[in-house]
């Protein structure tokens, strides 16, 4: 009797699986057992397994991290703290977690020193803070540059956003040491990359941004920049002497 297409599949996997597979070598056979067959093809589906989880990663765990990061954000706005006190740390910072981030801070930094004000204004969501170099090129001559940058993020209150506390060593003209500074960014990326919120925030965005500021992982941060300037204006006059400048033209403007 003829057989059809299905039993000569059966026939075929029962040669496979359940008989000695043989291979020609040269003028050599080698015979190959069901059970070798077997471990050789179980070893086979872990290993692409293994690589495929190395190179795709996790999808639930992304997903449920996601789902934490919303959680997060959702609970720093809906907390009632006050803001100008320290408190324990609802989103714990990352630090210098994203190359790329890094790198347009860096360059936004380097724009500033540099009176780069075309630059500037692809960085920012309001490049009419920009159109003119003349407040760059007054900063510049008291600020040289900004170096051993530091950048702690947290998460901002909308998906893609950042609130970035970054740390450098100011070079002043005139100033001997190398006195620590510290700023506060709100960033978001969309379509044409990062940029810096430069203009009139929510008020729900001010409170959330205050909010983490006073997070104490972020305000041990603050206080060593602090002690460590301390530290600078007691060893170099002309340090203390440029703060006493900077307070002074403070008071004359308020």
């Amino acid at each position: 009797m003829k057989k059809n297409i299905f039993d000569k599949m059966s026939d075929s996997y029962e040669d496979f699986h359940f008989k000695d597979t043989e291979l020609h070598v040269r003028n050599n056979t080698l015979y190959i057992s069901p059970k070798i067959k077997l471990i050789l093809g179980w070893s086979l589906f872990i290993l692409c397994c293994v690589l495929a989880y190395a190179f795709i990663g996790n999808p639930f765990a992304k997903k449920q991290n996601k789902g934490i990061e919303i959680d997060k954000r959702q609970e720093v706005m809906e907390k009632d703290v006050d803001v100008k006190e320290e408190h324990d740390t609802m989103i714990p910072y990352e630090k210098d977690d994203d190359e790329e981030l890094n790198n347009f801070i860096y360059a936004y930094f380097n724009a500033i020193t540099t009176c780069d004000n075309i630059g500037l204004q692809d960085m920012v969501t309001d490049p009419s803070e920009y159109s003119s170099d003349q407040t760059l090129k007054k900063k510049a001559e008291y600020i040289t540059q900004y170096s051993n940058i530091t950048v702690y993020t947290k998460d901002g209150p909308d998906e893609g956003s950042y609130v970035a506390f970054v740390v450098s060593n100011l070079t002043i003209n005139g100033v001997n040491s190398s006195p620590y500074d510290i700023v506060t960014l709100y960033i978001v990326n969309g379509a044409q990359g990062y940029r810096i919120v430069n203009g009139e925030l929510p008020e729900e965005t001010q409170n959330y941004i205050a909010k983490l500021k006073g997070d104490k992982d972020i305000q041990k941060v603050f206080q060593s920049v602090e002690k460590e300037n301390g530290k600078l204006v007691d060893k170099d006059s002309t340090l203390k002497d440029f703060y006493d400048i900077i307070n002074r033209r403070d008071v004359e403007i308020n």
